[in-house]
């Protein structure tokens, strides 16, 4: 038997210009989750906890690297089990808000994280806290075609990007302000500002998130969910897809460029701080940089792949990172692409060589957008037109089951030689592995309608 929603009346009989209630409040899911990614992932939280929190940044690097790395483990496991209850046509509601509650509650604990507290209960939160955003994004896409009339799932779904990535620059130049101008009540606590990244992603959970829990019509079911036949289904696809050569390479490009693209973004801030000494304003003007030309780079990817094709695009997206990222592994704080400047660290960006190093940054971002962009399109292009739903679950998890690989390594690698620069390094490889594995993919040739 399937599924209903519990109100035929939210969806018009005639199409209607504006939107319902449930899906203006769904185009800001997204932004519930994109804070903590920025805020604690990335930029502010991260090199908190590898420079400050720790004893020593290498200590700090190592451990990171294992959070994230469980957390991408857990996901792996965890998405495909609790994708097959979404698609089972159960009440997704109930999934969504747990994950939010168990986010919420991760992010607002990271608050406690005052210098000399141990580094365990920290590296839990943020576990918990990355697995939670992680299955609040699986549990709100599946919500689209529940909550949305078909004619709007595409307007929708680019609105919420946008204004994910808006939200997620906001709460950067909130850090910022706060920064700059401290509140009395902050004034004296021990680095206030990058704890306050956990309550600001909190907070945009609770803002973000809470509309679409209150609007949202769930869907009523009589049916129970199949996890076992869910994962039969996903097999049966993995494995389809494994005997065509051309989508088998695909899937490895995909699979190996996840595991690069997760070493650059989770340790690039952490790498900045240990290098420069750059502290959370600082940081949060590099996390509006990449943020803004990973913005740029994903409207300028539709119009260069309608003139070089989803392959090319892809290619390039890839190689640009990897170029980007060598810049990075290159730049320190004498150096310049490998090349000494002669001048040494002053005040926050007052040296060529933090300038390098943020332009870098601005490469791999535009070319992260490139890559994921041209992807997508690829993968739409290769699978078989019946069965796009099912290969694009396919895609999403072949992205995340060996994300965990990436983190864990630059984790042993820091343990092993007490830095995290060798772990570009690493990221470097991937990337260049997923190019090649790309490379060997013949161009699709279908056109998706």
């Amino acid at each position: 038997m399937g599924s209903r929603c519990e109100a035929d009346d939210d969806v018009s009989v005639e199409p209607s210009r504006r939107l319902t209630r449930q899906e203006a409040a769904w185009s800001l899911t997204e932004a519930a989750n994109e804070p903590f990614f920025n805020l604690v992932q990335r930029y502010v939280f991260a090199p908190y906890f590898a420079g400050t929190l720790a004893a020593t940044a290498a200590e700090g690097a190592a451990v990171w690297g294992f959070a994230l790395g469980a957390a991408g483990l857990a996901i792996a496991i965890l998405a495909p089990v609790l994708g097959s209850i979404a698609d089972s046509g159960s009440r997704l509601k109930p999934w969504l808000a747990g994950a939010g509650m168990v986010g919420f509650v991760a992010s607002v604990s990271l608050w406690f994280a005052a210098p000399g507290v141990s580094l365990l209960p920290v590296a839990i939160a943020v576990f918990a806290g990355s697995v939670a955003t992680e299955l609040m994004n699986q549990f709100g896409n599946a919500f689209l075609p529940v909550a949305a009339r078909r004619e709007k799932m595409g307007l929708l779904s680019g609105l919420s990007f946008g204004i994910s990535q808006l939200v997620g620059m906001g709460v950067l130049l909130v850090v910022l302000a706060v920064s700059s101008s401290a509140p009395a009540f902050l004034a004296d606590i021990p680095s206030s500002i990058d704890r306050l990244a956990g309550p600001l992603a909190a907070a945009s959970m609770l803002i973000f998130l809470t509309p679409f829990l209150l609007v949202a019509k769930d869907r009523v079911s009589d049916s129970r969910a199949s996890v076992t036949q869910g994962l039969a289904d996903l097999k049966a696809t993995l494995a389809e897809a494994w005997k065509d050569r051309n989508m088998r390479m695909f899937l490895i490009a995909r699979m190996v460029s996840a595991d690069g693209m997760a070493i650059v973004f989770s340790f690039g801030a952490v790498l900045a701080a240990a290098s420069f000494g750059w502290k959370a304003d600082t940081l949060a003007r590099f996390g509006l940089v990449i943020t803004t030309f990973g913005v740029i780079g994903g409207f300028a990817g539709s119009w260069i792949d309608g003139r070089i094709g989803a392959k090319r695009l892809s290619l390039l997206g890839l190689l640009l990172m990897a170029f980007g990222s060598a810049s990075v592994l290159l730049t320190d704080a004498e150096r310049l692409f490998g090349f000494p400047t002669g001048i040494a660290l002053g005040v926050p960006l007052a040296s060529p060589q933090e300038w390098g190093f943020m332009a870098s940054g601005a490469v791999i971002a535009a070319g992260a957008a490139f890559a994921i962009a041209g992807m997508r399109t690829m993968m739409a292009m290769l699978a078989p037109p019946e069965k796009l739903a099912a290969y694009f679950g396919l895609y999403s998890f072949v992205g995340k089951a060996t994300a965990f690989v990436g983190p864990t390594l630059v984790g042993l690698i820091a343990t092993a030689t007490g830095s995290v620069r060798p772990g570009i390094g690493v990221a470097i490889l991937f990337l260049l592995l997923s190019s090649a594995a790309l490379f060997a993919v013949r161009s699709p040739i279908r056109q998706v309608d």
